[in-house]
């Protein structure tokens, strides 16, 4: 009895020993093949981006990956969709492949893709955290495109309209979640990031259809007098100034930051994380990547550094919006952390986006009818 587990603990040993060699050799060889990839990034010396519009995102881009990789270039360009994937076709059609990578929000992606310019990101993944779906929680919900693998959304968040409860009683909230867009005491007091440009307020357009209706999203439309705007930023400024009590489109409470560092007094809040009150969203988070990239090796460097660890976790901090990453602690306020189960409405995956494009043309035909 005795030899036998004496030869038994011999032998766990030594499997140990073998599985410890092996994990430390595999780890190894990856860092060994990305040291020799970031060795021929820096001889490609650039990295063409394009990012989202969230001033916070690009000031983190900008002076942290020049601090892990000085001697990559990180050229940032912030285009709106449209203009985006007009100038990616006409480029195109002209022979030229001047982009490398995108990190914005869906549908640019999703239009691409379409067109045949983009390629499976997977494939870019070199440490093994980041190619182990478990760290994402899945790739079905990790890839927000139909055919899961061309847009990759690194964060997830609850969100709903922000309010100002020095300006809109919370209890009232409470009360009426979703109708009380409908409050003729707000009449002329919402500001919405115009839906009908692609932008953060287009989700929101599809937010309020699911819970209000179509009758009640065209009363809201119709009679509130609700003031749209072009820019996120102007959202934020208006609840900063107390012109606006409710606005709808951008992460409010975290850009107003400065106007309450200047000595503002609001107290902004969300509608609650109930899944009647709140949507599923990426924000700008859709990483994707291009055919024939002028600098493949820097993409791979870029895509591998903003998906570590500690990278997710700063980043994080910096948007006040959760990583999809599951080692990760969540950065959310208790009133935007998901309730376990609910099933939220996700607006930016492909296959709801038919039913948003459906709901900005209910929201454009109800728009001239407003005197």
């Amino acid at each position: 009895m005795t030899k036998t587990k004496s030869l038994v603990g011999r032998l766990s040993a030594a499997l140990f020993m073998v599985t410890a060699a092996t994990g430390s050799a595999f780890a190894q060889d990856w860092k060994t093949d990305f040291a020799r990839i970031v060795d021929a990034a820096n001889q490609e010396g650039s990295l063409v981006l394009n990012s989202q519009p969230n001033q916070a995102a690009r000031d983190f881009l900008i002076k942290e990956f020049p601090k892990a990789y000085p001697k990559i270039t990180l050229s940032l360009s912030v285009i709106n969709t449209g203009e985006f994937v007009q100038r990616i076709r006409t480029e195109r059609q002209a022979g030229k492949y001047l982009w490398d990578v995108s990190l914005a929000g869906p549908p640019t992606g999703f239009i691409l893709a379409r067109d045949g310019v983009l390629d499976p990101i997977l494939p870019e993944f070199v440490d093994p955290e980041i190619k182990n779906p478990d760290t994402w929680g899945g790739w079905d919900q990790a890839f927000v495109d139909q055919e899961g693998k061309y847009e990759f959304a690194m964060s997830k968040y609850i969100a709903g309209p922000w309010y100002d409860a020095l300006k809109v009683p919370p209890e009232k909230v409470a009360a009426m979640g979703m109708k009380v867009l409908l409050d003729p005491s707000l009449k002329g007091k919402i500001m919405w990031h115009d839906p009908t440009q692609p932008g953060s307020g287009t989700s929101y357009s599809y937010l309020a259809r699911v819970k209000l209706g179509d009758d009640g999203l065209k009363q809201l439309i119709v009679d509130q007098k609700i003031a749209f705007v072009s820019q996120q930023f102007q959202v934020v400024e208006a609840m900063a100034r107390g012109t606006a009590w409710i606005g709808m489109g951008p992460p409010v409470r975290s850009l107003i930051a400065p106007y309450a560092q200047a000595g503002i007094k609001t107290d902004i809040r969300t509608f609650g994380n109930g899944a009647d009150v709140a949507l599923e969203g990426i924000g700008g988070s859709g990483l994707f990547t291009f055919k024939n990239r002028p600098h493949p090796n820097a993409t791979r460097v870029f895509i591998n550094w903003l998906l570590s660890k500690d990278v997710q976790h700063d980043l994080a901090v910096a948007l006040d919006q959760d990583s999809r990453r599951q080692d990760l602690p969540s950065i959310a306020q208790p009133d935007s952390v998901p309730i376990k189960g609910a099933k939220y409405v996700a607006p930016q995956r492909e296959d709801v986006a038919k039913a948003v494009e459906e709901t900005v043309k209910l929201i454009t035909e109800d728009r001239k009818l407003v005197q």
